[in-house]
């Protein structure tokens, strides 16, 4: 049997109808300026708690020219993301993928795998 491979792929879903953002800033981790979101959800038992999330990435919207290019596109740390608006059964959601950033003429980057000794 074939196992599915996600890897550099995924999707995001509306949150559920108990989380919600309620913060969102910025502070300093040791010498490090960071972006924040803090969202409150309730667990299964009835415990509120709260989520801190870290800013990784910025969507911008792409100038599509098909159906099968994304909707959405931008940097995610030193990667790429790309993302597909979706809908199955009256739920919206996004499908996205990860790729290497690309350098001018199309080749993706190259992947310093040397040993430093």
């Amino acid at each position: 049997m074939t196992q599915y491979d996600n890897t550099d792929r995924g999707a995001v879903f509306p949150p559920r109808e108990n989380e919600k953002m309620i913060l969102k800033g910025q502070a300093n981790n040791d010498g490090e300026d960071i972006r924040l979101v803090y969202t409150m959800s309730v667990t299964k038992d009835g415990k509120k708690i709260i989520d801190v999330y870290q800013k990784v990435g910025t969507l911008f919207p792409n100038d599509k020219k098909s159906d099968a290019h994304p909707d959405y596109t931008g940097p995610f740390g030193d990667r790429r993301i790309a993302c597909w608006n979706k809908e199955k059964d009256g739920m919206r959601y996004m499908s996205l993928t990860f790729s290497d950033k690309k350098l001018e003429g199309g080749a993706t980057k190259a992947i310093d795998d040397s040993i430093p000794f």
